[in-house]
């Protein structure tokens, strides 16, 4: 799909933002705090995608590249929000299964909850190296070309970034 692309087939590339669309929206969203923003920036990051596609070196996975370009567009929309200094609030945007025992699904919403406020509450270096890590599935090598540090750095910024984020979460508990 992605020669295809290259090629200049829209549809293709069509297809491979279905295969990608889900991925891109929940790790904006973890980086944003809010679902709205984060469809808004993965549609930009998807259109700047389509716009560089010829510069995509088809001998990497797609995906941490597109991260890259997802992970500017958010820090671009965070220095905006910052600029305005307006709050958003989560909406907890995950819906649950109707079929779902209702007290299970009630402590599962809640543990989500929970751990969807953590991550909101860390510094924007330590929730985006989660992101990277744990949501979007980038491998230590990946996340280092990503955010241009030495893979060390990434290391040690994913480990304080997981004590921060067990933090938040010892912190929360009744």
């Amino acid at each position: 799909m992605i020669l295809r692309s290259q090629a200049g087939q829209k549809e293709a590339f069509g297809i491979i933002v279905k295969r990608y669309a889900g991925a891109a929206a929940g790790s904006a969203s973890l980086l944003l705090g809010s679902y709205e923003d984060a469809l808004d920036a993965s549609q930009e990051a998807f259109v700047r995608a389509w716009r560089h596609i010829k510069r995509f070196d088809t001998r990497f996975p797609f995906f941490p590249w597109y991260a890259t370009i997802l992970r500017n567009v958010c820090v671009s929309h965070l220095r905006r929000r910052a600029r305005r200094r307006t709050v958003v609030l989560s909406d907890g945007h995950a819906q649950a299964s109707a079929e779902s025992n209702p007290v299970l699904l009630a402590e599962r919403n809640e543990r989500r909850d929970r751990v969807w406020q953590a991550i909101l509450a860390l510094s924007s270096k330590h929730r985006e190296i989660i992101v990277m890590s744990h949501f979007q599935g980038m491998s230590y090598k990946e996340i280092a070309a990503a955010l241009g540090i030495p893979m060390g750095t990434v290391m040690s910024r994913l480990h304080s970034a997981r004590q921060a984020l067990r933090n938040e979460l010892t912190d929360e508990e009744p």
